[in-house]
């Protein structure tokens, strides 16, 4: 009896033993997964780091490269900027010293008060400027305009040269004014007629007198100069 209960002891403890090793082997192999598992966990921590890391760097590249982008540009609007003002300088000096030689071409070509006393005029308006002036009529073809030209020229040289005007009787507002049978001393223009080339005095808007051959109208340009 007593053996037997020896027996049953022993079993008893062995059994105890095997459970026990039991329970220390699945301890182990939870532990041995709770490991596996915070390894796979640090691993994971670790890769989604590196790829932060790398996706940061990366916007940091970008971000690099998008303000030396901006800074070529910016660089690139700079000088294209400065070469438009300096054409723009040049072009603007240019113009205004064209402008200068224009305007001083303008001014030595101007009429004096002296030139602007043998202007043509109309023989339409024959009586309506003020104060004495004398008016030579031209025909065409007359041999001495170019004496008549040359007297009224030397009449300009003088400080107190009297008014002249020109009418040509080729001009189609004065062909008209042309006629077979002279007319001259007239209170309307319309009625106003002359046969060749001739020297009229107007003053005050009435014809006071009139030269109307070669030897009358040089001797009164020759009075004039």
């Amino acid at each position: 009896m007593s053996n037997k209960k020896t027996t049953n002891k022993k079993t008893t403890n062995k059994n105890e033993k095997t459970k026990n090793k039991q329970k220390i082997t699945k301890a182990e192999e939870v532990l041995e997964i709770k490991e596996t598992m915070k390894s796979k966990d640090k691993k994971t921590d670790n890769s989604n780091k590196k790829k932060k890391d790398n996706k940061s760097y990366e916007n940091k590249l970008s971000t690099s490269d998008s303000r030396s982008e901006m800074i070529k540009l910016l660089k690139i609007v700079l000088i294209v900027t400065g070469i438009m003002l300096v054409f723009y300088g040049i072009t603007l000096l240019a113009t205004n010293k064209a402008d200068e030689k224009l305007e001083n071409k303008e001014e030595s070509q101007a009429p004096t008060e002296t030139q602007i006393q043998y202007e043509n005029i109309m023989i339409g308006s024959l009586l309506n400027h003020n104060g004495a002036y004398y008016v030579l009529i031209e025909k065409d073809k007359d041999n001495h305009l170019t004496e008549y030209d040359s007297l009224i020229g030397t009449i300009k040289s003088s400080e107190d040269a009297p008014t002249i005007y020109k009418a040509n009787l080729t001009d189609s507002f004065n062909k008209n004014y042309l006629g077979e049978e002279p007319n001259y001393y007239v209170d309307d223009i319309a009625d106003f007629k002359v046969t060749g080339t001739t020297l009229v005095k107007i003053q005050d808007g009435k014809i006071i007198s009139v030269s109307d051959n070669y030897d009358a109208i040089k001797n009164k340009l020759n009075d004039l100069a």
